[in-house]
């Protein structure tokens, strides 16, 4: 009789998800239509007008003359590409060939003959300037005036040719910062005045306004004065576009939805405060939300943490 019960019990879970089953802790917010929204993104301070320094050949970085961030001028040296045979000959003829001039210099005082060592002093100067014109085709210049970027090439990593990114060098006045978009959201920022603003890792607000460029589909670029250099290269950042205006779009948040044999769902809290999974056809990406077509209502509240403890029935508790 009592595993007939527990049968029961189990079918009763399995179908109804039974009243005593525990509320799962979840974090949930409420879909309503938007006619103008502020949106977010994530992002880091960069140099304005960069210039990408790469390595002229294959080789390994064998000095470094800079530093990150440091601010060089056109023509300054950054750093050299060789390889650590070509140094050392050098170092060791020219050692060699100071050896020899001293003993040339003893030979000439003794009025001996010194033609055997005329000869090798002139062949040690040969393969000297041989190997140093070999060693300064290695030397990587700054391109342009300004400050370098905080990614270069380390002391004895090997680099190739054209490929190989040495460093970045730009303006630290303005400053950028470089987000994705989607095709969507481009159309409504380009039709629109919205106010771009700049939010710091302490989240106090940046006092001055930026403006946005587009680069494609896919870039946007958030451009801020920088004249005391408050903002620092690398600092993360969050861009806000306050005042978009999206007539009548209802957004879902990005992190609330589920993705399942290639289509779109998320839960609901239902009536009796359960999970509810419903299907959804989405429109295109605005910062971190999605336009909804089709599957929500306004008024709907969507669960967007704790998903991973959910499952159709699931009582629900808001944290």
């Amino acid at each position: 009789m009592k595993n007939f019960f527990a049968l029961i019990c189990a079918a009763m879970i399995f179908l109804t998800g039974c009243s005593n089953e525990k509320a799962v802790e979840v974090k949930t917010e409420k879909v309503l239509p938007a006619d103008e929204v502020t949106i977010f993104h994530d992002g880091k301070i960069s140099l304005s007008d960069e210039q990408i320094i790469r390595s002229n050949i294959s080789g390994t970085v064998i000095e470094i003359y800079f530093e990150k961030g440091q601010e060089v001028t056109a023509g300054q040296r950054l750093l050299k590409i060789g390889k650590q045979d070509t140094e050392i000959e050098l170092l060791q003829t020219k050692a060699k060939l100071g050896e020899s001039m001293t003993a040339l210099a003893r030979e000439m005082a003794q009025k001996h003959s010194v033609e055997q060592l005329q000869a090798e002093i002139v062949e040690l100067q040969r393969r000297i300037q041989i190997l140093e014109e070999e060693s300064a085709a290695g030397i990587i210049y700054a391109p342009v005036s300004g400050q370098l970027g905080i990614n270069h090439a380390r002391l004895g990593e090997n680099v190739l040719a054209d490929e190989t990114i040495i460093a970045t060098v730009g303006r630290s006045n303005p400053v950028v910062v470089s987000f994705e978009i989607s095709a969507e959201e481009k159309n409504f920022l380009a039709t629109n005045s919205s106010k771009v603003s700049l939010k710091l890792s302490d989240g106090t607000t940046y006092p001055r306004a930026g403006t946005i460029n587009f680069f494609d589909d896919k870039t946007a670029e958030a451009t801020f004065d920088n004249p005391v250099g408050r903002l620092l290269l690398g600092d993360t950042v969050q861009i806000e576009l306050d005042g978009v205006k999206i007539p009548n779009a209802v957004l879902v948040p990005d992190n609330a939805i589920l993705q399942r044999d290639g289509d779109n769902f998320v839960f609901v809290v239902d009536s009796d405060k359960k999970a509810a999974l419903k299907k959804i056809s989405l429109g295109g990406k605005i910062g971190t939300q999605f336009i909804v077509n089709d599957g929500l209502s306004a008024g709907d509240s969507v669960v967007v943490e704790g998903l991973n403890n959910l499952r159709e029935g699931t009582p629900l508790k808001n944290i």
